[in-house]
C-alpha cells in the first residue's frame, strides 16, 4: 500500500502573528481616524453653515428693527399730541379726529427672525457650534427677543386695548374721517393740526376725559420704552453679527 506524506506547514512564530495583529490593529485605526476626519470635517461645515444662516438672520433683525422704530416713533408722535390735546379744558374735536382717523389705530406688531435659533435647538444641532462664546452670545441674544422684547410688545398691546376700549366711550367713531392713508403709512405732521372751529367730537364727562389721558399715559410710556429697546435690540444684533463674522472668518455676502 502506497502511503501518501502530506507536506509539512511551515508554523509561524510568536513574532510573526504579533506583526499580522498589529498590521490589522493598524487598519482598522486607520480607517476609525479616516472616519472621524469625514465627521469632523461634516460637522465643520454644518456649524459654518448654520453661522452663515445666523448672521442673515440677524441682519434681517436689524432691518425689521429699524423700519419699527420709525414706524413706532411715527404711532407715538400722535399719541404725544393726543396727550398734549386732552391736557386742554376742552380738547380740540379737530385734532382729535384728525390723531384717531390716521395713525393712531396701526399696530404691525412685534416678531424676530428665530429661524436658525430654533434648527440649532429643536435638532440638538448646538453641539455643532464648538465656540462656546458664540453659542452663549447667541442664547443670550435669544433670551433678551423672548423676555424682553416679546413681552413688552404684548403689555403694550394691553394697554393699547385698555385705552381703547375708554376712548371707544369718549369719542364719536362716525365723526371721525379716515385720511387718505388710513390703510398703509401716514406720519403726522403736528404743525397741520389747527382749530378749525369744528364742535369736539368728545364726551363732556371730564372724569372719562382723564381716565382717557391716564390710560393714554401709560400705554406712551410703556411705548417709549418699547423703542429705546429696539434699538437696544438692533445695537445687540449688530454685534452678534460683527462677533460672530470674526469667529468664523464669514466675508460679507
Amino acid at each position: 500500500m502506497e502511503v501518501h506524506h502530506h507536506p509539512e506547514v511551515e508554523k509561524k512564530g510568536f513574532k510573526e502573528y504579533v506583526l499580522e495583529g498589529l498590521m490589522i490593529f493598524i487598519a482598522v485605526m486607520m480607517g476609525f481616524f479616516a472616519e472621524s476626519i469625514r465627521e469632523h470635517m461634516s460637522d465643520h461645515a454644518k456649524e459654518t453653515e448654520f453661522m452663515r444662516s445666523m448672521v442673515q438672520d440677524l441682519k434681517a433683525d436689524t432691518a425689521s428693527l429699524n423700519s419699527e422704530v420709525k414706524d413706532f416713533k411715527s404711532i407715538f408722535l400722535n399719541v404725544d399730541t393726543m396727550l398734549s390735546c386732552l391736557k386742554s379744558d376742552k380738547p380740540d374735536g379737530d385734532i382729535i379726529n384728525r390723531v384717531v382717523s390716521h395713525r393712531f389705530w396701526v399696530y404691525s406688531g412685534y416678531s424676530y427672525n428665530n429661524r436658525t435659533i430654533q434648527q440649532l435647538r429643536n435638532a440638538g444641532n448646538f453641539r455643532l457650534i464648538r465656540n462656546a462664546k458664540v453659542t452663549d452670545s447667541i442664547i443670550i441674544y435669544d433670551n433678551y427677543q423672548n423676555t424682553i422684547m416679546i413681552t413688552q410688545c404684548n403689555d403694550l398691546k394691553n394697554t393699547m386695548y385698555a385705552y381703547k376700549d375708554i376712548e371707544a366711550r369718549a369719542i364719536h367713531y362716525k365723526e371721525l374721517k379716515p385720511g387718505k392713508n388710513f390703510a398703509g403709512r401716514y406720519y403726522a405732521d403736528t404743525s397741520s393740526f389747527i382749530n378749525t372751529g369744528k364742535p369736539a367730537f368728545i364726551t363732556p364727562d371730564k372724569e372719562l376725559v382723564e381716565l382717557y389721558y391716564n390710560r393714554l399715559f401709560i400705554h406712551q410710556v410703556l411705548g417709549r420704552l418699547f423703542i429705546d429697546n429696539m434699538k437696544r435690540a438692533s445695537y445687540k444684533a449688530t454685534s452678534l453679527i460683527v462677533f460672530i463674522k470674526k469667529e468664523y472668518h464669514l466675508e460679507d455676502e
